[in-house]
């Protein structure tokens, strides 16, 4: 597995690997005093990347909170997803985490983060000492060249469908529990609907203001 850390010149981070990633990621440790990561499993498993992060990155990462996943197969976006990024020994750090929520949209996210690389270095090969494999995973290929592998292309169509504006009020769709009143209508109904309710609303002989009595009795 072959693993580049990229940037974008808005600050986003990320990283990007030659293969999937077996196991989730639960986030990045980042060792300031080094300039190595590590990768943190959700079972606990990590796997320490072989190569430094450059010096000159560091202001950057200081400022990322989240970090974006990646994997690419076949030159299309196999795996998207974003992890905290964790700095070792900052106690500060996690206190902000308490209130970091990873982005609604996560393919969204991350198909505008990699759409957006504009620099970019190895964090991690096979064999780092053969100099030959230090070169940009992509190839000759671009970041913002790549698509979505199929399964995910879909999952990014649904992120991107336009959200129905419900109502935060749960019952209202008249089937029991709720205001009948905010109930959807089928077009065919509504005007049958409309002489019921307006029925329903209709007051009482003598309360219209013409009989004051109420007495049904025709006159004289």
């Amino acid at each position: 597995m072959d693993i580049d850390f990229l940037l974008t010149d808005k600050g986003e981070v990320g990283l990007l690997s030659s293969e999937n990633f077996v196991k989730k990621i639960a986030g990045i440790l980042f060792d300031h005093e080094t300039g190595r990561m590590t990768l943190e499993y959700t079972d606990m498993d990590y796997l320490d990347l072989n190569i430094p992060v450059e010096p000159e990155f560091f202001n950057v990462l200081d400022m990322a909170l989240m970090i974006h996943i990646g994997a690419v197969k076949n030159n299309h976006i196999s795996q998207a997803y974003q992890v905290p990024l964790m700095f070792l020994n900052d106690p500060y750090r996690v206190e902000i985490f308490q209130h970091v929520r990873p982005p609604p949209k996560p393919l969204e996210s991350f198909f505008y983060f990699i759409s957006s690389c504009v620099l970019g270095q190895p964090v991690h090969r096979k064999d780092a000492g053969d100099e030959d494999t230090l070169g940009c995973i992509l190839g000759d290929t671009l970041p913002s060249m790549l698509e979505f592998a199929p399964h995910l292309a879909r999952r990014k169509a649904i992120e991107s469908r336009p959200e129905f504006a419900f109502s935060p009020q749960a019952p209202v769709l008249g089937l029991g529990g709720g205001n009948a009143r905010n109930a959807i209508i089928h077009p065919a109904q509504r005007e049958n609907h409309g002489k019921t309710a307006n029925k329903n609303r209709r007051p009482p002989r003598g309360k219209t203001g013409t009989d004051e009595t109420g007495d049904d009795t025709p006159p004289d």
